[in-house]
C-alpha cells in the first residue's frame, strides 16, 4: 500500500509539472528566458549558472546548461523533457554542468522526441561521458520503466567545427547561425584528442524578431558580424575592478594575478567594449546576462559606461527568471 500511494504521490506530481509547461507553453508564443545569469562556476546566492531559454514558433531552445538549469526550466514553465534543442557555446564547467539533470530528469519525466546537444568540439565526449555517469541511475529506474527506451538515445550530440559565420540550420522558418568568438584567443589548453577549444555565438532569425547570444567572450569582430541588426543581443559583461580586488583579498598575487586579469580583460567583455560592439552592429535591444563580478559587485554600477558606448538602444540588466518578449 506504501509503495502504491508513492507511485500515485509521484504521479500527481509529475501531472502538476505537466500541467505547468502546458500553460505556460501556450501562453508564449516568442520569448527570450534569463534561466541563469551568473557569470563563472562557483556557486551564487542569488543567481543560477549561465542558461537561456528561448521559445518560438513552437520550439525551445536552451543556450547553455548551467547548475539548476532543469529547475529554473520548470520555473519558467517549461519541463525538461520538453526541451527541443540545446545549444553549448563552450564547454566550461559553468555552462555545462547542468547536462546530467536535465538529460536524467527528460528521461524519467517520459521523453519521447530526442533532444539533440550542439556545441563546439568536445560536446559528443562530454555528452557521451554524462550518459555514462547518469547510466548507474537509469539502470537502477529500468525495473520501473523497462518500456522506455535507452537515455542515451534521446540525446544524441553534435559537433559543430565553426570558424566563419556559419548556418548550422534553416528550417520551419527559423535560421539558425554560429561564429567562433575570441573567448579562447588569448589563453587555451593544448590540443586535445578531439581538437582544440572553441566558444561560439549563436544567432536565431525568426519570424517574430533576431536574437544573438554572445556566448562567453571578449571583442570580437566575427561577433559584431553575426550580431549586425539583430533586434535582441543577449550577452555576458565583466566587472574587472570588483573581480581584480575579489581576487585580492582571497590572497592571488604576482604572475597568477596577471593571468586571471588577463583572461578576465581579454576574453570577457568591459561595458566599454559590449557597448561598442553593441553600437556598431546597431542591435536595438541589449540584454545582459553572465555577470562576471568579484564579492560585492553590483550590476547597476556597469551601465553609466555602458550607456555612454552605446547611447541609443534599450538595456535590460538581467536577473534570474526575467522574461524578454521576442
Amino acid at each position: 500500500m506504501m509503495q502504491r500511494r508513492g507511485m500515485l504521490k509521484a504521479g500527481g506530481v509529475a501531472l502538476a509539472m505537466m500541467a505547468c509547461g502546458v500553460r505556460a507553453q501556450g501562453a508564449a508564443k516568442a520569448r527570450i528566458v534569463l534561466l541563469g545569469t551568473a557569470g563563472g562556476p562557483p556557486p551564487h546566492l542569488a543567481r543560477s549558472q549561465p542558461a537561456t531559454l528561448l521559445e518560438v514558433g513552437g520550439k525551445r531552445y536552451l543556450i547553455d546548461a548551467g547548475e539548476n538549469a532543469g529547475q529554473q526550466l520548470l520555473r519558467a514553465g517549461v519541463q525538461p523533457s520538453k526541451v527541443d534543442l540545446t545549444l553549448l557555446t563552450h564547454l566550461h564547467w559553468d555552462h555545462t554542468l547542468g547536462l546530467d539533470y536535465l538529460m536524467a530528469t527528460g528521461w524519467m519525466l517520459g521523453r519521447s522526441a530526442p533532444m539533440p546537444i550542439w556545441g563546439p568540439p568536445g560536446t559528443r565526449k562530454l555528452v557521451e561521458r554524462t550518459a555514462s555517469a547518469i547510466g548507474v541511475g537509469e539502470d537502477i529506474f529500468r525495473a520501473q520503466a523497462a518500456a522506455r527506451p535507452p537515455l542515451a538515445s534521446l540525446y544524441p550530440p553534435r559537433e559543430w567545427d565553426v570558424t566563419a559565420p556559419q548556418v548550422l540550420s534553416d528550417a520551419d522558418g527559423i535560421k539558425i547561425s554560429a561564429v567562433a568568438n575570441s573567448h579562447f584567443a588569448e589563453i587555451r589548453s593544448a590540443p586535445h584528442d578531439y581538437g582544440v577549444d572553441k566558444a561560439y555565438a549563436y544567432r536565431f532569425d525568426t519570424p517574430a524578431g533576431s536574437v544573438v547570444f554572445t556566448g562567453d567572450t571578449g571583442p570580437s569582430s566575427a561577433l559584431a558580424e553575426l550580431a549586425k541588426g539583430a533586434d535582441v543581443l543577449v550577452s555576458e559583461i565583466v566587472d574587472l575592478e570588483s573581480i581584480r580586488a575579489g581576487l585580492v583579498a582571497n590572497g592571488t598575487s604576482g604572475a597568477a594575478l596577471d593571468i586571471l586579469m588577463q583572461h578576465m580583460a581579454y576574453q570577457h567583455l568591459t561595458p566599454e567594449a559590449l557597448g561598442a560592439m553593441a553600437s556598431a552592429a546597431g542591435v536595438k535591444k541589449l540584454v545582459l546576462t553572465h555577470f562576471v563580478m568579484g564579492k560585492g559587485g553590483e550590476g547597476e554600477s556597469l551601465l553609466a559606461p555602458l550607456r555612454r558606448a552605446f547611447p541609443k538602444g534599450e538595456i535590460i540588466l538581467g536577473r534570474d527568471l526575467l522574461e524578454i518578449p521576442l
